[in-house]
């Protein structure tokens, strides 16, 4: 590295030292670790999220040192890692969302199914991932997407995928739960047979291209099965897109497809309740601009869940495991 360079690089250092006096030490270290192969880009790319959402000056200077490292080919991991860049827009939460047309359409795939496209602004699409990585990175949260491995490495919980079981109330206030009845009223619009919901639970799954999904059911109060009216899922997809399919029974030869994008919502209740489904790809090179350097490179799922007097296991936890009056739920996830 030439004598300029190593000057760009210090001034750097000073600015963003000034930026996050309380954290740049322990983001120095990483960085080092990373470039000596002793720390893992998505390491490194987790503590430059957190560490940019101090100010508009930590997220371009976190950017700026990003962009400068040495070598070429850590910057492309670290690229890969962060999704692009660390972007410099503030964290915005739906209280302060500002308010503006949006282009949703709803989509009736079938009774019971709709996709609302386009429902969540992009604000709120960064508050969501801003929120639940918060939550999945905590250390106060003992079930987070990660997991220490033997040799004290942070991986995700569930091999190819992390996975947390919170209530609605684990994000602040009651946004999710403001999300969530939105979702199901403009479902009902379109859609007579989609039934209400009380918001209980909430599955957040974050995962990258190339994770394994088998074929299921998701869990449901065994009494409301064959009546075919059970409360929906409300199903939130943030960050890269992916293809969902579904059928209606483990037999059926063929399923259907449906591309859900960032900002899109899913819901699936009543007779299309017990649906048979799984994600079957997720597109590499789909994350949107207005989500790089805001979360990891990947997909968030957020399904809330009403699971009304259900009664999950947390001893199986990553396992999502309910019960009703000590009966197992039916379906499986």
């Amino acid at each position: 590295m030439d004598a300029d360079a190593v000057d760009v690089l210090r001034r750097r250092a000073r600015a963003l030292r000034r930026a996050i006096p309380g954290r740049y030490d322990d983001l120095r270290a990483l960085a080092r670790g990373f470039q000596l192969d002793e720390v893992t880009p998505d390491a490194l790319a987790r503590a430059m999220i957190e560490c940019s959402r101090a100010s508009s000056d930590a997220a371009r200077e976190i950017d700026a040192l990003a962009r400068a490292l040495p070598s070429e080919a850590h910057r492309a991991r670290l690229r890969r890692a962060l999704g692009g860049g660390v972007e410099t827009t503030g964290t915005t939460g739906c209280s302060s969302e500002t308010r503006r047309a949006r282009e949703v359409k709803a989509e009736t795939l079938a009774p019971g199914l709709v996709c609302l496209r386009k429902f969540m602004t992009v604000e709120r699409q960064r508050w969501l991932a801003d929120e639940s990585f918060r939550l999945g990175e905590s250390v106060d949260v003992q079930q987070g997407f990660f997991e220490r491995s033997s040799d004290g490495a942070a991986k995700l919980n569930q091999g190819s995928r992390g996975r947390m079981i919170l209530t609605p109330e684990a994000f602040p206030g009651d946004a999710l739960r403001e999300m969530c009845a939105e979702a199901v009223r403009a479902a009902q619009k379109v859609d007579d047979a989609m039934p209400d919901m009380n918001p209980t639970t909430c599955l957040v799954n974050f995962y990258k291209d190339g994770a394994e999904f088998k074929w299921h059911k998701d869990s449901e109060d065994p009494k409301l099965v064959k009546s075919r009216a059970g409360p929906p899922i409300v199903s939130f997809s943030v960050g890269m897109s992916a293809d969902f399919g579904y059928k209606y029974s483990f037999e059926d030869p063929t399923h259907e497809v449906v591309r859900l994008n960032s900002g899109d919502v899913l819901l699936f209740g009543g007779p299309s309740r017990m649906i048979v489904h799984s994600v079957l790809n997720v597109h590499p090179g789909s994350m949107p601009g207005h989500l790089r350097g805001k979360m990891l490179n990947g997909r968030l799922n957020v399904t809330v869940r009403d699971i009304g007097e259900g009664v999950i296991d947390t001893s199986q936890f990553p396992a999502y495991r309910v019960s009703y009056d000590g009966v197992p739920a039916e379906g499986n996830v």
